[in-house]
């Protein structure tokens, strides 16, 4: 099997490991605006099958050229490029993962499902660990349910380790900017709702060494697609909260009420800058961080009717942090996924063409069964309520 990985960066790495240390996997074309960290991540976490390629996603047919002949193409890259990447492959005719689109993307790469159809390939969109692994337990959790009434996925996490740098982070700070500037969206009585950041906090209480912590809502991919899957079902209300840290939030929002998180350009001397791309550019220059010692659950109850009684499904996966590979736990519950289904989509495990989301494609058992073997353990529990 052969498969190309767009983004070399700290879940792109993850993606590689797990590609090249699975049976079957002859070649892994990692690419990347960044040459020379492309180098280093095939060099250090691809095992000999790893080659490293110059990549930029706004040359569709160039990327398309080293694309080519893959089983499919893992899109680590920010999602604000999901769709350039999407061409690429239609042009390529590759199947195609990535990672999420934060809601909106999301709901625009479905605009390509024809084209991925009339291709005969598969685009599947989503296939992390939230989104990812939340939406195959969220299918798993509500099997043998006649009605899903209700879909809640939280996110925690802790990390022991202790940082100099005020903005930390174990995944995209891109992203993380705009999960704590942008108004979240939940599905409530049937309906799309705009919600106050961070707002309606939540008290949950997860197992050592996470504990008890507050969840808020955030924008998230889970919304863009559960809804629209389990309309059939009859759900009404589909939420996603996490925990993010209280000095992260009110760091981010000191930085945006300043506006440093505003796209559109200012004037500095002359010369038009947008105060977000400043902030990316001067937070990637930062000194390497320390590596991650975090732990991540990730959690899912579903709601809903079986043989007319009230139950109530509850999933989560746990992750924990590697030395050795040196990988944190959002990198391993975030890149292993989406390899497993890009080598179950190359086996013919995973089937259809189109745009797809995980809940709707992917084989709950097998896919839960790999995890395990990579030490993401997942645990389910169900409760009856009333047969009212």
């Amino acid at each position: 099997m052969r498969f190309a990985v767009l983004g070399a960066g700290l879940m792109g790495r993850a993606v590689v490991y797990d590609l090249a240390h699975s049976a079957g996997v002859t070649e892994i074309a990692v690419g990347d605006f960044d040459l020379s960290r492309a180098r280093d991540v095939a060099r250090r976490f691809g095992a000999g099958k790893a080659r490293a390629a110059f990549a930029d996603v706004r040359e569709t047919r160039k990327l398309a050229r080293l694309l080519r002949g893959a089983d499919a193409v893992i899109n680590c890259t920010q999602y604000t490029w999901n769709l350039a990447a999407m061409e690429a492959a239609l042009l390529a005719r590759v199947n195609y993962l990535d990672l999420g689109g934060l809601y909106y993307m999301t709901r625009k790469q479905f605009h390509l499902d024809k084209d991925f159809r009339r291709a005969g390939r598969l685009a599947l969109v989503g296939m992390g660990g939230a989104p990812g692994i939340t939406n195959v337990m969220a299918r798993a959790a509500s099997e043998g349910m006649e009605r899903v009434e209700q879909i809640r996925v939280y996110n925690a996490s802790t990390d022991s380790q202790r940082y100099e740098e005020p903005l930390a982070y174990t995944f995209s700070i891109a992203t993380i900017l705009d999960e704590l500037t942008m108004p979240p969206v939940a599905f409530e009585r049937g309906r799309f709702h705009e919600k106050p950041l961070l707002s309606e906090p939540e008290r949950m209480r997860f197992r050592a060494p996470i504990g008890p912590v507050v969840v808020r809502h955030s924008l998230h991919s889970e919304l863009g697609t559960l809804p629209a899957s389990f309309r059939q079902k009859g759900v009404r209300e589909v939420s996603f909260k996490i925990n993010y840290q209280p000095e992260l939030v009110n760091l981010v929002r000191s930085l945006d009420a300043a506006g440093f998180t505003a796209r559109e350009p200012v004037a500095v001397n002359g010369t038009q800058v947008s105060p977000r791309s400043m902030l990316l550019a001067l937070l990637s220059q930062q000194a390497p961080q320390k590596p991650a010692r975090d732990v991540e659950a990730l959690r899912v109850v579903v709601a809903g009717r079986e043989r007319g009684r009230r139950v109530v499904d509850c999933m989560e996966a746990w992750t924990r942090y590697t030395v050795r590979p040196p990988l944190s736990a959002v990198a391993r519950d975030t890149g292993f996924p989406a390899s497993i289904a890009a080598q179950m989509l190359a086996r013919g495990e995973i089937q259809g063409t189109g745009v797809a989301a995980p809940e709707n494609v992917v084989p709950p058992t097998s896919f839960l069964e790999e995890l395990e073997k990579r030490k993401i353990r997942v645990r389910r529990w169900r409760t009856a309520l009333s047969t009212s």
